[in-house]
Order: structure tokens, then C-alpha cells, then sequence
């Protein structure tokens, strides 16, 4: 791997150069991860075990957004669709703070509910299900009508005089609210990856996915995926423990979707481990069926970009540690069942708390750099939804510094910081190229642009963006990064600005 000599320029604050930089601004670097927002992987000059900061940012700023949920309809789910719902306005307060303001954003929402894959008679599954299609509400609601929604989805868009076209009336996070609010009568074998995979298929949900805006999957579930190939898995409902699929539970579709280390008998009780998601499944699709297809709906020079996040149970990969228990409600050891890995309120009431999320765990981490992972059992999922609204403001393009940057000269007045900024070309890309670019004369700025001074531009500067970075624990000076150009030509689009700061841990 090939990187650029110098790992990192000494910048303080009132000078326009640094110490000991690259003298070759063309040389080329490799990056694992380019587009991770914050993450070591995403820099291109500091070693891959450095502690720091770091951020990516488009120089091409595309504000537009569609954010799918599929949100768990089963029976165990009330609460968290109520706590979903609840902390929705947060959602829109941190997108808000994107430049420009509120992006131009789709929002769907589905059910997890696809039937049962065609077998006939399994309760709660009829035929198809909700099939992958948006929905505006549980059954029989009045969403649509309460707010004047014209369509299957949420649409709120900029128009070029600041006035905003919407396709519906009244308070966006109340509508939203109602959406969200799927109930409780869907299948309980949750087919979250395969409602996604059918909603995003070409000629489906008209008008929602927009090939030039960035993508965001979020899952909302207590249970994992049992996204399945053959209906026959739902088949025999009065099979018992020595049958060939066992007794027609949700247990199933971990049998049959989770493979564990040195385990003949997955329906003996006790604890396993090694558990990952069973690529030769003999009846259930395996992840990376979804992964594949999700990867290939967006260019990498398009710039656009998926992000994936979860609400879901709490599952540790690295040791792929569960338990095999009996049914919670009958304590019936011949009704095995997956222990829940967390539990939100009440530890006896049989629908409270998650399952281990082996599935959409693996599938979620196979998008570093643009993932988010919370847990459905907080007592508040107010921390998940602004993580992962966070999340999406870094795809599109995040200025904020939000860390503590390290001090490397506490004897001289106000911070000195230790940081490289590069345009980088091609990110990622076989022609990938990183620029590095000057401080400005003055490192820490009021106003809305940097002034360069006497520095050559472009060059960076720290700003003061309350509006886009407000205040916090670990920016509370509100400060973003900011680069002008003067006459100098932008990069070509796709390309990023990329900063790296040693930064406390």
C-alpha cells in the first residue's frame, strides 16, 4: 500500500504552512474504505492504527436523500413502533443541520411482512403480505387522508426559491408518525432483507428510488431475518422436535438461517457460539444474495451512497455467542427457542426485549464507513435515531469537527491542533490522487467562507457553523472544516476533501 511520506503537518493556529509536508501534491495513496466518514480507513495520509479524527466530504455536495424503514410489524412489537415514532422529530433536527438545511428526501416505510413464501394456511401470513410495498399506515388507517398525502411515500423537496414542494400537508414528523405506526398483525417469520429486496426492484414503488440520490436502508426489529426461498419451511405446522423441520416456530428460521461451531443439533438447549448466517441454507436466501444486490443500485462515482443502519437486538460477532432456551411463554423444552440478548422493560413479559440479529447484523457490516448499529432495547431509541441521522449528514457531506482535537503546543495561547487536509480525485478509483492543501493565514474563522489571507488557495480554515454543527460536548465552539478556492478550479465531481486530526480518544 502505497501512501504519501509525510503523515501529518503541524498546523497552528495564525500560520499558513507546515512543517516538514510532502513536497509532491500529486502523489498517489491507497485508502481500504474511501468513503467512510469516520473511520481510519477513510484518510489518506495517516497510518491505519492512528488515533484521530477523520472526515470525508464531498466537494460536489448531493443533497438528495430516500430513507426507507422497514419497520418489524410481528406481534411483540408496539412499543418500540411507539418509540420510533416518538423520536422521529430528532431525525429531522439533525438533518436539518446539513448545509443548505433539510435535504430533498423520499421516506418510505415498509412492513417486514412478505407472507410465507407461498405456503398456504400459516396464520398471520396470507399470500404475499405487504409484498415490498410502501405503506402509509396499519391497515384500514387514515394517514393519507389526516395530512393530504398524495402517494406511497413522503416527498419534500427545495425549490430554486426556497419555498419547499411537498406532497403533503401539516407537520412532517406527525405524518410520519402515523406512517410508522404499522401495528402488530403481521407475519411472525419477518422477512426484513427480502420486503427490501422486493421494494427496490425496477418498476416497484414508482417515483420513490431516485438513481441520483443517496440511499438509506434502516431496519426497526426485535426478531431476526427469516427472509426465506421455499414456502415448504413453513409447511408441516404439527411437526414436532424429532421432525425434519421441527415445531413450526420462529425458531426455524435461526435453525435454518444460522449455522454455529460444532453444533449437530441446533435444537439442543444450551449456549453456542461461532454462530454466523448459513450460506448454504437449504431452504432461506443467504445474506449475501441482499448484499450484492444492494451494493450494485449505486455507482461509486455517482456521487451517491448506501447507508444501512439497525435498531435491533444486541449480537457480538466476534464470538457469535447465543443460547438455545425453552419457549419463554410454555417453558416447553421441546419448543426451543433463541434466548433474547436484551431486554428493554419487563424481563417477564414474553414480548419484551430481542433476539440476537445474527442476519441483519452481517448484513448491515458489510457497508463500513456507512452503518450504524443501536439497540431496540434502550428504555429511549432517541440516541439511535440521532446516531443514525448522523450518520446520513456524513454521507451527504458533514463539516463538523466533532471531537476533541489534541492541543500539541498548550504553552502557546488557544488550540493547536494537528492536522492534513487533501482534495482527493477519484476516491477509492484506480486514478485516485491526493492534493494536500495549505492552512489559510488564519486557521480559526467567523463567517460563512474561509478568507485565505495571504495563503495560496485553495486552502482550509476552521469556521464557527452553530447552524451546522451545533454546540456539544465534543465541538463546543461549533467548529467546521472550510475550504476556499479563490480561482482555482473545484476538482472534478465524485472527488472529496478529506481531514485527518489527532484527536483524544
Amino acid at each position: 500500500m502505497k501512501r504519501a511520506p509525510t503523515l501529518l503537518c503541524l498546523l497552528a493556529a495564525g500560520t499558513a504552512g507546515c512543517s516538514g509536508c510532502d513536497d509532491d501534491p500529486g502523489e498517489t495513496t491507497d485508502a481500504r474504505d474511501p468513503d467512510a466518514g469516520v473511520s481510519p480507513d477513510a484518510t489518506v495520509d495517516a497510518p491505519l492504527d492512528a488515533a484521530g479524527f477523520y472526515r470525508s466530504i464531498p466537494t460536489t455536495l448531493n443533497r438528495n436523500l430516500d430513507v426507507l424503514f422497514v419497520v418489524d410489524n410481528s406481534a411483540s412489537m408496539l412499543a418500540e413502533q411507539q418509540q420510533l415514532a416518538a423520536n422521529f422529530p430528532q431525525f429531522v433536527d439533525v438533518l436539518s443541520q446539513i448545509e443548505g438545511g433539510f435535504p430533498d428526501i423520499h421516506i418510505g416505510i415498509l412492513s417486514s411482512d412478505v407472507g410465507a413464501a407461498g405456503q398456504f394456511g400459516v396464520p398471520g401470513c396470507e399470500a404475499a403480505g405487504d409484498d415490498g410495498n410502501l405503506l402509509t399506515g396499519p391497515p384500514i388507517n387514515t394517514c393519507a387522508q389526516q395530512f393530504g398525502l398524495q402517494g406511497a411515500f413522503i416527498s419534500d423537496i427545495a425549490q430554486p426559491d426556497g419555498a419547499r414542494a411537498r406532497n403533503y400537508t401539516g407537520d412532517l414528523a406527525q405524518l410520519f408518525t402515523c406512517m410508522a405506526s404499522l401495528g402488530t398483525t403481521g407475519c411472525g417469520f419477518e422477512m426484513h432483507l427480502e420486503s427490501m429486496y422486493r421494494a427496490l426492484q425496477p418498476g416497484k414503488n414508482p417515483g420513490f428510488y431516485r438513481s441520483g440520490a443517496h440511499l438509506a436502508v434502516v431496519f426497526v426489529a426485535d426478531e431476526d431475518d427469516c427472509s426465506t426461498e421455499l414456502g415448504v419451511m413453513f409447511g408441516d405446522p404439527n411437526a414436532g422436535i424429532s421432525s425434519q423441520l421441527g415445531p413450526r416456530t420462529s425458531f426455524r428460521c435461526h435453525e435454518f438461517g444460522v449455522r454455529c461451531e460444532n453444533d449437530p443439533q441446533p435444537r439442543a438447549l444450551g449456549p453456542k457460539t461461532g454462530c454466523v448466517p448459513d450460506p448454504a441454507s437449504p431452504y432461506m436466501y443467504e445474506v449475501q444474495r441482499y448484499i450484492d444486490f444492494l451494493r450494485t443500485l449505486k455507482d461509486p462515482s455517482s456521487n451517491t451512497t448506501v447507508s444501512v443502519a439497525g435498531i435491533l437486538g444486541v449480537f457480538d460477532p466476534a464470538t457469535g455467542n447465543l443460547a438455545v432456551v425453552p419457549d419463554i411463554r410454555t417453558e416447553d423444552p421441546n419448543l426451543p427457542s433463541v434466548e433474547r440478548s436484551c431486554i428493554a422493560r419487563d424481563p417477564g413479559d414474553p414480548d419484551d426485549g430481542a433476539t440476537p440479529p445474527v442476519r441483519l447484523q452481517h448484513f448491515i457490516s458489510a457497508f463500513p464507513g456507512h452503518d450504524a448499529l443501536t439497540s431496540v432495547c434502550n428504555d429511549n431509541l432517541a440516541d439511535a435515531i440521532i446516531e443514525i441521522a448522523g450518520m446520513l449528514k456524513t454521507a451527504i457531506g458533514n463539516p463538523c469537527i466533532d471531537a476533541t482535537l489534541d492541543d500539541v503546543d498548550p504553552n502557546l495561547p488557544g488550540l493547536q491542533p494537528m492536522c492534513t487536509v487533501h482534495d482527493v480525485v477519484d476516491p477509492g478509483g484506480p486514478g485516485q490522487m491526493a492534493i494536500e492543501l495549505p492552512a489559510c493565514e488564519t486557521m480559526f474563522q467567523t463567517g460563512g467562507s474561509c478568507d485565505a489571507g495571504s495563503a495560496a488557495t485553495p486552502c482550509w480554515c476552521f469556521l464557527q457553523d452553530a447552524t451546522s454543527c451545533p454546540a456539544s460536548a465534543q465541538n463546543p465552539s461549533s467548529l467546521a472544516l472550510g475550504v476556499t478556492r479563490g480561482a482555482t478550479p473545484p476538482p472534478p465531481p465524485g472527488s472529496a476533501v478529506r481531514l485527518y486530526c489527532l484527536a483524544q480518544p
